[in-house]
C-alpha cells in the first residue's frame, strides 16, 4: 500500500517537473507564437482550398504551392495596380494636410470664442476643460500606438516572412502530426479528444476563412461605392474598412469615425455619401455575406459574441478583440464537451 501511493506520488512529482519544465521553455521561446500565431491563421484560410484541392487528385504538397503561387500572383497585382494609386491618394492627403489643419484649427478657435464668453457657469467650463484634456489625452495615446504598431510591422518582417514557411509544414504534415499526438495520449482518451479536436478544428476553419474573406469583400464594396461617390481617398478608406471588419461588430463603427471624418474634410456633401456608402454595405454584409459566407460556424449567440468581444479588448487590445470570439467558440466547445463527460458519467 505505502509503495503504491510513493509510485503514484513519483508520478506525480514527474509529471509536475515536466510540465513546469515545459511552461519555462514556452517562457523562453514566446518571441516564436508571433510566427507561429500567422502560421496557423494562414493555414486555416488554406485548408479547405487544399483539401478541395486533393479531392480532385493534387497530392498536397503540389496543391499547396499552388495556392502559394496564386497568392503571389494576387500580390504582384496588388503591388502593380493598387499600391500606386494607395500611394497617390496619400501623397493628396499629405498635400492637403495643412488645409485640413487649419480647417480644424479655425473650428477650434470659433468653440475657444465661444466657450470664453462670461457666461457660461465656472462648473461648466471646468468640465469642458477636463474633457477637452482627456480627449487630447487619448488622440496622443492613440497616436503612439499607431506609430508603434506601424514600427512593429516593419521590425516583425522575418515573422512575416517566416508564417508562411511554417504554414507550408502545418499543412503538408498536418495528418502526421495528428496521429503523433494521438499516440501521446492514453488510448481511453484518443477517441473523446480525436472528436473534440474535430469539432474545434471546423469551427475555427470556418471562422477564419469565412471572416477574412468577408472583410476583404466589405473594403473592396467600401472603396467601390466611394470611388463611384467621388472620394479621391476611396482605396484608402477601403482599406480601412476592411481591416476594422476584422473586430466583430463595434469594427465598423471603428472604421467609419476616420472614413467619416477624411471625407468632411473633403466636403460635408462627401461625408454624407460616405457614411450611406458605409451603412449600405453593412447592410449587405449583415443579410447577405455572413449568413451565406460564416454562417453558423461559430454556434455562438450574438450576446455571448459582444461580451467575448468586449473581454478581449479590455483584456487583450486589439489581439483580444481579434481572437475573443473564436477563443469563445472554443472554450464553448471545450467546456460542452468536460460538460457532457461529467453528465454522462
Amino acid at each position: 500500500m505505502f509503495s503504491l501511493q510513493r509510485n503514484k506520488l513519483s508520478r506525480l512529482a514527474l509529471g509536475g517537473a515536466l510540465s513546469a519544465g515545459a511552461l519555462f521553455f514556452l517562457y523562453l521561446v514566446r518571441p516564436l507564437f508571433t510566427p507561429l500565431l500567422g502560421a496557423a491563421l494562414l493555414a486555416y484560410f488554406l485548408k479547405p482550398a487544399v483539401i478541395a484541392l486533393e479531392k480532385r487528385g493534387w497530392p498536397r504538397p503540389k496543391a499547396i504551392l499552388l495556392l502559394y503561387l496564386l497568392g503571389l500572383a494576387v500580390l504582384a497585382l496588388t503591388l502593380l495596380y493598387v499600391l500606386p494609386r494607395l500611394l497617390r491618394e496619400l501623397n493628396k492627403f499629405l498635400d492637403q494636410l495643412p488645409v485640413f489643419t487649419g480647417e480644424v484649427q479655425g473650428w477650434l478657435q470659433h468653440f475657444y470664442d465661444r466657450y470664453q464668453r462670461p457666461g457660461m457657469p465656472a462648473g461648466l467650463k471646468r468640465l469642458v476643460d477636463e474633457s477637452l484634456a482627456v480627449f487630447q489625452g487619448r488622440i496622443e495615446v492613440g497616436i503612439r500606438q499607431a506609430v508603434g504598431l506601424l514600427a512593429g510591422l516593419f521590425s516583425g518582417l522575418t515573422s512575416i516572412v517566416l508564417a508562411p514557411v511554417l504554414a507550408y509544414y502545418l499543412l503538408k504534415d498536418s495528418e502526421n502530426l495528428g496521429r503523433s499526438a494521438l499516440r501521446l495520449l492514453p488510448p481511453a482518451w484518443r477517441e473523446d479528444l480525436l472528436g473534440l479536436w474535430m469539432e474545434i478544428d471546423r469551427i475555427l476553419t470556418g471562422f477564419v476563412w469565412g471572416h477574412l474573406l468577408i472583410s476583404v469583400l466589405v473594403g473592396a464594396l467600401t472603396g467601390l461605392g466611394l470611388f463611384l461617390a467621388g472620394s479621391p481617398y476611396a482605396v484608402v478608406m477601403g482599406i480601412i474598412m476592411g481591416l476594422a471588419d476584422l473586430i466583430p461588430y463595434f469594427g465598423p463603427l471603428i472604421g467609419a469615425i476616420p472614413v467619416v471624418a477624411l471625407s468632411w474634410m473633403e466636403s460635408p456633401r462627401l461625408a454624407i455619401y460616405a457614411l450611406g456608402v458605409i451603412v449600405v454595405v453593412q447592410q449587405i454584409e449583415t443579410a447577405i455575406l455572413a449568413p451565406r459566407i460564416l454562417g453558423q460556424s461559430v454556434e455562438l449567440s450574438p450576446l455571448a459574441v459582444i461580451l467575448a468581444v468586449m473581454a478581449g479588448g479590455e483584456l487583450f487590445g486589439v489581439v483580444g478583440l481579434l481572437l475573443a470570439v473564436p477563443a469563445a467558440a472554443v472554450g464553448r466547445v471545450i467546456v460542452g464537451f468536460l460538460w457532457s463527460r461529467l453528465v454522462s458519467r
